[in-house]
């Protein structure tokens, strides 16, 4: 393991890292309250997938209802406004009739949406509109109505309010089955949940939980935040996000090494995919696994918020 001492360049680092092309468009335009902090011999890279556009032209992208990820070819795609599917790469459109309330991709490729009640797939209509439609072809419903999709290392979770049984519940998606088997209860409310199969991590509040073999151990909690996201591989780990935070949890502590305005990101294999919203721009950060093998522990995390 590599000593938490070389963190000293990290100070250094960050301030030559915002000088360079890595958070400027071609037009060399600053994505402000942005900061990306990572070790100076590290074998992080980073890549525009979309380069950001000024924010005066980007639009209105940025809301609250963008989801986000990247398919099997490697090509960034939002559902925005819940009816409007938009490949960021190539420009295509699909119209979805039905009003969708999550998407799940894995890394194998598996792509599912759901609304209140089901999930299934896109079928996109034959018809010969210039904008294709398309609708969802249940394969299976929710385990229970308004539950939320989370996406694991090729595995799909649900949760959501049990008004049986007066918990938050975690339920998992037996592919063979083609149905939702619950696994888990909390008398919390739930943000979000990772993991591969029957190992999950769930969010609440600003604490992390992991269950294992039916044993529950608090992993991380965040000093001044709540976690809204999570995603986790074997290859990468945990990755957390705040309001304007991401980080890397390892052995109870946090490397957040991100810090920008509403982030929406996806960890896809050993890439993270960043998408400024307001700027219309997608970074993938890569090799990002590469974060484990330095030993760190974070005491305080600014708020960006604050500071700038």
């Amino acid at each position: 393991m590599i000593d938490f001492i070389m963190y000293i360049k990290l100070l250094i680092f960050s301030l030559l890292f915002l000088l360079s092309n890595s958070l400027f468009a071609e037009n060399l335009n600053f994505i402000p309250k942005t900061f990306l902090i990572l070790p100076e011999d590290s074998h992080v890279k980073t890549r525009w997938i979309i380069n950001p556009k000024n924010k005066d032209n980007s639009g209105e992208m940025i809301r609250e209802d963008i989801k986000f990820f990247v398919d099997f070819k490697n090509q960034p795609n939002v559902l925005y406004g819940r009816t409007l599917l938009i490949n960021l790469s190539t420009g295509y459109l699909v119209k979805i009739k039905d009003d969708i309330k999550d998407v799940v991709c894995l890394d194998n490729g598996v792509l599912l949406f759901s609304d209140s009640k089901n999930v299934g797939y896109l079928e996109i209509d034959k018809n010969n509109e210039k904008i294709p439609s398309a609708s969802i072809k249940a394969i299976t419903s929710l385990p229970i109505q308004g539950a939320k999709l989370f996406k694991g290392d090729n595995t799909i979770y649900a949760s959501g309010f049990s008004n049986k049984t007066k918990k938050y519940e975690v339920y998992i998606f037996d592919n063979s089955k083609k149905q939702f088997k619950k696994i888990y209860l909390l008398n919390e409310p739930i943000n979000a949940v990772s993991g591969k199969g029957s190992n999950i991590f769930i969010a609440t509040g600003g604490v992390i939980k992991e269950v294992r073999r039916e044993k529950v151990l608090i992993t991380y909690i965040h000093p001044r935040q709540e976690i809204r996201e999570l995603f986790y591989n074997e290859k990468v780990g945990l990755i957390y996000k705040t309001s304007n935070g991401v980080g890397l949890v390892k052995n109870g502590s946090a490397l957040e090494f991100l810090q920008a305005e509403k982030p929406i990101i996806f960890l896809k294999d050993k890439s993270l995919y960043v998408l400024f919203s307001s700027v219309v721009g997608v970074l993938e950060i890569m090799n990002i696994d590469d974060l484990r093998n330095y030993s760190f522990k974070v005491e305080k995390v600014i708020d960006i918020q604050q500071t700038i």
